[in-house]
């Protein structure tokens, strides 16, 4: 059986995956000014933040549970790999590791331990 897709999930990948495109603009397609990044960097940002924290599902019962927090497990699997790449790339080209990549991967595994130890201690 499908897994079936919802329009404000698919509309909301869709919309973050172009702006993200239009911000690195890989192929040099075209030569923003400085206005026009920052309004795509902000663009990127607030959808960002709108998809990850602001758009949820509403939870029905344990099954969906479940399947919400795998999918939470498989996303910060998918990051945490994304982080440990850029390191590992980085410095196999012999330049010094971004400080960004590092703070993230440091405020990851942190947090993960944090809600953990909470959610032992409280729940």
């Amino acid at each position: 059986m499908m897994a079936s897709i919802s329009k404000k999930e698919l509309s909301l990948s869709i919309v973050l995956v172009v702006l993200v495109g239009m911000l690195c603009n890989p192929f040099g397609i075209f030569m923003p000014t400085m206005w026009q990044m920052l309004v795509l960097a902000l663009l990127v940002v607030l959808v960002g933040l709108f998809a990850g924290l602001v758009v949820y599902e509403s939870v029905t019962d344990e099954r969906e549970q479940s399947h919400r927090d795998r999918a939470g497990r498989v996303g910060y699997t998918a990051g945490l790999l994304v982080i440990l790449l850029g390191i590992v790339v980085q410095s196999l080209k012999h330049v010094a590791v971004d400080g960004w990549l590092l703070a993230a991967l440091v405020v990851l595994v942190i947090f993960k331990i944090a809600a953990r130890v909470y959610n032992r201690r409280f729940h």
